[in-house]
C-alpha cells in the first residue's frame, strides 16, 4: 500500500466522508455501477463450497462503459455503501449505471 492510500485509509477510518476532488490525485479513483460484494474463488481452487462461508473481499460491477469491473481487495467500505477504498484505488458505488 503507498503512503497516499495509508493517509487516505487512516482519514476514513476516522469518519472523515470523502469529496472526489479531496482525494490524492496519486490514487486513482473509479466508478462502479450495479456492484455486488464477490469472493475471490480463484484463490481457493480446491474447496467447491467456499462460497457460502468465505468473507467477501471484492466487489464486481460494471465500469461506466459497460464492461465488467471488479476490485482489489477492500481495505474500508464506506457504512452507507456509497464508496470504498480497495488495493488498487479508490472506488465511487452506483446503484445504476448513470448515477452521478
Amino acid at each position: 500500500m503507498t503512503p497516499e492510500m495509508e493517509r487516505l485509509l487512516e482519514r476514513l477510518q476516522s469518519g472523515w466522508q470523502p469529496q472526489n476532488d479531496e482525494i490524492d490525485m496519486r490514487i486513482r479513483q473509479h466508478r462502479l455501477a450495479d456492484w455486488v460484494f464477490a469472493v475471490d474463488l480463484l484463490s481457493y481452487p480446491d474447496d467447491t463450497e467456499v462460497g457460502g462461508w468465505a468473507r467477501a473481499e471484492k466487489l464486481l460491477g460494471r465500469s461506466p462503459d459497460g464492461w465488467v469491473a471488479y476490485t482489489g481487495e477492500i481495505l474500508w467500505i464506506d457504512a452507507g455503501l456509497r464508496w470504498a477504498l480497495c488495493e488498487d484505488g479508490f472506488w465511487w458505488l452506483m446503484w445504476e449505471a448513470n448515477s452521478p
